[in-house]
């Protein structure tokens, strides 16, 4: 993928398939000239939505309503055209293949995008908001993208750069006169200034993790010994049989891992292999892999079956105390139709447990309500870090800040800070893509969809 692009590429910006509409976009040098000649035209009405008659191949003529935008008015920042037609796949085809005969490439996943970046439309911080406003699945992520989108972010990070830059500046010019003894800051007001933004940047830092639930979708993982109903308890609350659920334990070998919704925030429920010692190597590697689930998951329901023996409810009392790794714990009691009236859940098992019944379909709610108390509210009213690359340069602009003050509180030279100073200034920089190497761009955007 090119970096200096203004040659002329074309996709379609809509899904595959059919549908009552279409839009293929056309960008780059020369893409009014593509459209009037496809339409037998001259020139164009630029911002305008013009009707035109698009002679395509084998006799198709489309009846089109074609937009254009002359650079730099444009998503791009180029000459571009949308061509909005009917949605059948031959139409929609045979207008992008007119476009690759008159000179036009296929554009590459998050092509136009990139050329936005490039070309000073978006930073960014905005270009990636473009790619999770596209594969959003809840409300919450829709409303944190657009305000993402709309700059919301951006405008944090460039306070925070401002205001750094500005230091900079002053302790420079202190350097630039050392023998006439002038001080553009004082010492107190250099650690005031960037114990603010210290500050501000650690204010961001706390996002971090409801963000990234935001964005990923948090990993909720189903575990307990053999047969304590985990699987039916996973279809539940999938509302539909995706897991085989048979009487014999060890059914479950592998992981099943399907998205839901919570809250307003994505989770990727995930069913595992009951936890047992297993001579058996192919239940032994699911017990493995369920164990790796549960070190990384940002929830584990542990499920107890409510009937089951002493012997097996002491094995699940020390799973459940011994258990270490991933995040939050919460203790589910299957089977309630069996057990409740009959003398209870069994003893050990914690007053918050929500016990729960496929049968009866009672302690659902109860169950999705204490897993969205656990994943908290979603961040949809200010601006939050979704991304690694996001946490890891705030994280670097915060410790180089922080070091920056270390220097400054015991007097040292301000060359040192001056060092600290640039080297936040550069994280800051590269989260909104000013210093962000070429292999970094390429990589963010080709996980874009074609078309955007």
């Amino acid at each position: 993928m090119a970096l200096a692009p203004d040659d002329l590429i074309v996709a379609p910006a809509t899904p595959p398939g059919r549908g009552a509409l279409a839009v293929v976009r056309l960008t780059g040098a020369g893409s009014l000239d593509v459209a009037a000649a496809l339409a037998g035209r001259t020139s164009w009405t630029t911002r305008a939505a013009t009707r035109a008659a698009l002679r395509l191949e084998d006799g198709i003529v489309e009846q089109a309503l074609v937009t254009t935008f002359v650079a730099p008015r444009s998503f791009t920042g180029q000459d571009c055209v949308e061509f909005s037609v009917h949605g059948s796949p031959v139409v929609v085809d045979a207008l992008v293949r007119a476009c690759l005969r008159a000179g036009a490439r296929l554009a590459e996943p998050g092509e136009f995008s990139l050329r936005a970046f490039l070309n000073g439309k978006l930073d960014l911080l905005q270009a990636e908001a473009v790619a999770d406003l596209v594969a959003a699945t809840t409300v919450p992520q829709v409303r944190m993208a657009s305000a993402h989108l709309e700059g919301i972010l951006s405008r944090e990070i460039v306070a925070l750069g401002d205001e750094l830059a500005a230091v900079r500046a002053l302790l420079e010019a202190s350097l630039d006169f050392p023998d006439e003894g002038f001080h553009f800051i004082t010492p107190a007001e250099l650690l005031a200034r960037l114990r603010r933004v210290h500050v501000g940047c650690e204010r961001l830092l706390a996002t971090a993790e409801s963000g990234r639930r935001l964005h990923e979708g948090a990993l909720v993982v189903l575990a307990g010994r053999p047969n304590a109903g985990k699987s039916s308890l996973f279809n539940a609350l999938l509302r539909r049989p995706r897991a085989i659920v048979t009487a014999v334990a060890g059914t479950t070998r592998d992981l099943l891992l399907e998205p839901m919704e919570i809250g307003g925030i994505p989770i990727r429920v995930v069913d595992t292999a009951g936890l047992r010692p297993s001579s058996d190597p192919v239940e032994a590697e699911g017990v493995a892999r369920a164990t790796e689930a549960v070190a990384s998951a940002d929830i584990v329901v542990y499920v107890v079956d409510g009937t089951a023996d002493e012997t097996e409810q002491a094995a699940s009392r020390a799973a459940w105390s011994e258990m270490t790794g991933g995040g939050a714990r919460l203790l589910a009691i299957s089977k309630a139709d069996l057990w409740q009236g009959r003398g209870g859940p069994p003893a050990w098992c914690p007053p918050d447990a929500v016990a729960t019944s496929v049968q009866w379909g009672s302690g659902l709610e109860a169950l999705e309500a204490a897993l969205a108390s656990l994943l908290g509210r979603a961040p949809v009213d200010g601006a939050s870090l979704t991304r690694s690359r996001h946490r890891a340069l705030v994280a670097a602009c915060a410790s180089a800040v922080a070091r920056a003050i270390a220097m400054a509180e015991e007097g040292g030279s301000e060359e040192y800070v001056l060092a600290d100073l640039q080297e936040a200034l550069s994280s800051l920089a590269s989260l909104r893509g000013v210093e962000t190497p070429d292999e970094v761009l390429r990589a963010i955007f080709s996980s874009f969809c074609i078309g955007k």
